[in-house]
């Protein structure tokens, strides 16, 4: 039998999705997949995935949904909302220790800890102001992202029975201190991420090898993490314009259907300032493991994106892909070196 907090979550779900999901046309989707397997490694931030979904709204009146996000976007005072996307997101994430065989974990280490949730997203692009009106980022286009994320950490998440399931199923032995995660707290988070894109420029007068730049600035608060990053990256490849780079962190959202097909080889850093993250500082009411954090943490992402159009008999179709290798420092003080994993995001648009 499933915990209450668990049902809670799973009606929580199903009545978001009858919201909008009966009435939209065409949509767009992303699965994004975490893992640090695919560098030999199995601890700490070892896996997490992401569903998401932005449809495209019949012509007409505003479903509730929709209602719902705007008055978010107006809460936090979007620059504008003239592209407006809105969508949800469902995800979860698993944190273990590094020694996963023992069933006492080391107190020293990391916690095991999981976090399931529900999210509701909004996303806005802006095209640069290209009028010579003044302004430092008047030349930049603009993307605007804001998610509201609602769930369950610890026992409840079911991150325990999932990824040792996965483990038995691919003949792995399975993490045995489960019994020692923090314990269950409902989880709510606020993340505002704004990115400002460079126009494309050629290469070496080559036209077809441009590069670019996209700064970005997140925010996140909430009883799961307040902090405050900003970072930059840098890509070359054809098509650039037709998106926004990559996502740092586990807030992507799916990609807007593109017009061309493109590629692009990036790599670029975060660096982020926590004030609190449950899943290093432990149950905020409540005795639970825990260590003391780094407040400082930088992340270094190397990869590669690409469009894909793909006509067919019944109607457009287009795959985005992203694949990215990440470094992150240390998150803790006991921890003894930096982490690593791989990050496979892929959009169908419909």
């Amino acid at each position: 039998m499933s915990h209450p907090p668990f049902r809670f979550g799973l009606w929580l779900f199903a009545l978001l999705i009858s919201f909008d999901l009966t009435s939209a046309q065409a949509a767009d989707v992303l699965l994004q997949i975490d893992n640090d397997k695919v560098v030999d490694t199995d601890r700490h931030y070892t896996n997490g995935m992401r569903f998401a979904y932005t449809p495209t709204p019949p012509p007409g009146p505003s479903s509730k949904f929709q209602n719902i996000a705007v008055n978010l976007v107006d809460l936090v005072r979007f620059k504008d909302t003239e592209n407006l996307r809105i969508g949800w997101s469902f995800g979860q994430e698993m944190y273990t220790p590094e020694n996963v065989d023992t069933t006492i974990p080391d107190p020293q280490d990391r916690p095991y800890a999981g976090w399931t949730y529900l999210g509701l997203t909004t996303q806005n692009t802006s095209p640069a102001n290209t009028d010579g009106a003044a302004g430092f980022l008047d030349g930049f286009d603009r993307q605007d992202t804001f998610e509201l994320d609602l769930g369950m950490i610890g026992p409840a998440s079911k991150a325990a029975q999932l990824q040792n399931a996965v483990h038995r199923l691919i003949n792995v032995s399975v993490s045995r201190g489960w019994r020692s995660q923090i314990h269950n707290e409902l989880g709510v988070l606020a993340t505002r991420i704004v990115k400002f894109r460079s126009q494309a420029k050629p290469v070496a007068n080559l036209d077809w090898v441009q590069y670019d730049f996209i700064s970005h600035g997140s925010a996140h608060l909430g009883n799961v993490k307040t902090a405050l990053s900003t970072g930059l990256t840098a890509r070359f490849g054809a098509n650039l314009q037709e998106d926004f780079g990559p996502v740092y962190g586990t807030f992507a959202l799916p990609q807007g259907k593109p017009k061309n097909n493109s590629v692009a080889f990036f790599f670029g850093f975060d660096a982020k300032a926590v004030a609190r993250d449950i899943f290093l500082d432990g149950n905020s009411f409540r005795n639970s493991p825990d260590v003391k954090k780094n407040p400082l943490v930088l992340e270094a992402r190397l990869g590669v994106s690409s469009n894909i159009r793909m006509p067919s008999i019944l109607g457009d179709k287009n795959l985005h892909l992203s694949l990215a290798m990440v470094n992150r420092t240390r998150e803790f003080t006991n921890q003894d070196k930096a982490d690593r994993y791989g990050s496979l995001q892929a959009t169908v648009n419909f």
